[in-house]
């Protein structure tokens, strides 16, 4: 186990924090979230409670030091992180104990993997404080809770359909059969796409019988890296895929903006805008087909947690 240790005293048992509770969900505590998609907002809440003067005391603040409660979050499968709160602990009423509700608002179009939600206690005004192993700068972290919460769905965002190959005329060994009529960019993706599984094929009829089986966690994150390839790759092909942001289509989440999400969640660099990211993939694709599906592969670590 590894300990960062800080140049600076910090806070312990000085912050209490009640778990994350997901309000669409009745307010109920929150380690998976059972329906989420793209188009999806998600709202958390959770109550913190900051003992101000001990917290100053144990860092070696005096009264006039000036703290804030902040809250954080990012993708698994992303280093970008997004700012979700920023609360002032100092004030009028507030050198006492300090009991904050804080909610914060969660883009769907943000997120893939899993959530981390991260919530800190930091140092806002700077120290003036000449002493060793004091925090002095602004943004120094005094206390730190990072959670995690699963996106239950995440490889399953399409509709998904056991048919038998050989009745529907499909190469009849194949594992399965992404269809999409790329004619239909800004229609609505949910009838849109369709994942056709063979159950003519053992191994699959297997896999949709018993989902949780390692081999079937395996296939699974197969099927999820040749989703997100052959989505992104017809719409790298296709030169009147629409690359602006095009989000609804009759409330429904439009099969470009799912494609716009996936790029975004999963093959966008860190601060790349998205049009940049659509023409650096366009060119990977151009000069080595199977170096952009290895990155696919690499973005969705493949295989994935569940299947070790």
């Amino acid at each position: 186990m590894t300990t960062r240790a800080l140049p600076y005293r910090t806070a312990s048992d000085q912050v209490s924090a009640e778990p994350w509770v997901h309000i669409d969900d009745g307010a109920a505590a929150v380690d998976h979230v059972p329906s989420w998609d793209y188009g999806s907002v998600l709202h958390f809440s959770r109550r913190v409670t900051v003992d101000v003067d001990g917290l100053r005391a144990a860092c070696g603040f005096g009264r006039a030091a000036t703290l804030a409660l902040n809250v954080r979050y990012w993708p698994s499968t992303s280093l970008l992180r997004h700012s979700a709160a920023h609360v002032l602990l100092n004030g009028e009423g507030m050198n006492g104990p300090a009991e904050t509700v804080v909610e914060i608002e969660v883009a769907g179009a943000d997120l893939a993997g899993s959530l981390v939600l991260e919530t800190t206690v930091v140092l806002v005004a700077s120290s003036d404080h000449s002493d060793p192993f004091i925090a002095r700068r602004s943004g120094s972290v005094l206390w730190r809770e990072q959670d995690s919460v699963r996106l239950e769905g995440t490889a399953g965002l399409l509709p998904i359909a056991p048919v038998s190959f050989k009745e529907q005329g499909l190469p009849e060994r194949a594992a399965w059969y992404v269809s999409v009529d790329s004619a239909e960019w800004d229609s609505a993706a949910m009838g849109n796409l369709l994942v056709l599984l063979n159950d003519d094929n053992e191994r699959v009829n297997e896999a949709i019988r018993k989902p949780n089986d390692p081999g079937s966690t395996l296939l699974w994150d197969a099927l999820t890296v040749d989703v997100v390839y052959d989505l992104v790759s017809r719409a790298l092909e296709d030169e009147e895929f629409p690359e602006h942001e095009t989000p609804e289509r009759d409330g429904e989440v439009t099969t470009a903006a799912l494609i716009l999400g996936l790029v975004r969640a999963f093959l966008r660099l860190p601060n790349e805008p998205l049009p940049d990211a659509m023409d650096r993939l366009r060119e990977e694709r151009r000069r080595d087909p199977s170096r952009l599906r290895a990155r696919v592969q690499h973005s969705l670590q493949l295989p994935g947690r569940g299947s070790r």
